[in-house]
């Protein structure tokens, strides 16, 4: 490596962790303020609040590594741009691809460590401050409500709703399955179980309602246990518990691929998983919208218009993968297309700014 790459390398290493630094405290006293009244049962102290805020900063470092590269590279060129150094490495012939191969041996190590952290850190963090807060003492411990219409699932030829999910999946609340006759034409029988739990590799409805319809008559009756026939492994349903942000790419996969559930939720899953592949990769399109942005005018603006502009283009970049997200849940368009719409525009903005730089 070169004197001259070292110095892009190392100064792109510095600014962009001094950035991103900066945005995590920023962050993480923020969390101070607004949780220190605690969530309003248990103990909560300070040494508890501060575990829960250090507990979220994977989840936000992963969100912000892009921004912290796009503002570091900023930064940076714009420091080297006021001095001529910039200036003098395109007159020595270099061109703006090869001015940016240091910054983006930075770009990459930012997409490596969100890799880590998504697959390996916020999948164990994130549960664990979520159970802090309910006042669990582990993570999965406790019910997980899954709201007002509860999660809906079709596992062969059953439609399943369940209010609640607790101890890692293995206990469940409320749980309502309807199961339906060949060809999905009619009812067959209407269940409702007060809990449900998971032993030696079955389930076992609690406290039941079963309804048996025939063209003649239904017939009700009770039942304190009763055995339910279905594959619904624990980890399936614990999946559930948490967002979307918490599963690794496997059980993002798994569950898409696995899961007979509605387009919203189907779309949901896929959702996750595209964008657990492509967003560490949004760092180095970062660059490749700073490096020209800088040079193709190094003595135009201060760094404080630079660093406004880079804020308004990862803003912009957060905007439109959200509303894309949107659409594509609502069953708009494909995940695939809502993941990379973002990704594609943005990459054409930096080639046209490649192009006439």
């Amino acid at each position: 490596m070169k004197r001259a790459d070292r110095l892009l390398f190392r100064g792109m290493l510095a600014y962009s962790s001094i950035v991103l630094l900066l945005l995590l405290a920023l962050v993480y006293v923020a969390q101070l303020i607004a949780k220190a009244s605690g969530p309003g049962h248990g103990i909560w102290n300070m040494t508890r609040l501060m575990q829960y805020a250090a507990l979220q900063m994977p989840e936000v470092a992963y969100d912000v590594i892009p921004l912290a590269l796009l503002l570091g590279a900023l930064v940076w060129m714009s420091i080297l741009s006021g001095h001529s150094e910039v200036i003098a490495l395109r007159m020595s012939g270099w061109s703006l691809w090869r001015l940016e191969q240091p910054l983006l041996l930075v770009g990459l190590l930012g997409t490596v460590l969100m890799f880590a952290l998504g697959e390996w850190v916020i999948p164990v963090t994130a549960p664990a401050s979520e159970a802090m807060w309910a006042n669990a003492s582990q993570p999965g411990a406790g019910f997980h409500n899954m709201g007002n219409e509860g999660l809906w699932l079709r596992r062969d030829k059953q439609l399943i709703q369940i209010g609640a999910v607790g101890d890692s999946g293995k206990i469940l609340q409320d749980v309502r399955i309807v199961s339906l006759s060949p060809g999905m034409v009619g009812l067959k029988t209407m269940t409702h179980a007060a809990s449900a739990y998971y032993e030696a590799g079955h389930w076992v409805l609690q406290n039941v309602e079963l309804t048996t319809i025939s063209p003649q008559q239904l017939q009700m009756r009770h039942e304190q246990s009763l055995l339910w026939n279905i594959k619904m492994p624990p980890s399936t349903l614990s999946s559930f518990a948490h967002p979307t942000r918490t599963m690794t790419l496997p059980t993002l996969w798994r569950n898409y691929q696995n899961l007979q559930t509605g387009v919203i939720k189907m779309n949901r899953f896929a959702l996750a998983f595209w964008r657990r592949l492509s967003y560490p990769c949004v760092g180095l399109i970062m660059i490749l919208l700073a490096v020209p942005f800088v040079t193709r005018n190094p003595r135009g603006g201060g760094l404080a218009a630079r660093v406004m502009a880079g804020l308004v283009l990862g803003l912009g970049f957060h905007f439109l993968t959200e509303m894309s997200g949107y659409i594509s849940v609502s069953g708009g368009i494909s995940p695939v297309m809502a993941t990379l719409f973002p990704i594609v525009l943005f990459v054409l903005i930096a080639g046209f700014l490649h192009r006439i730089t």
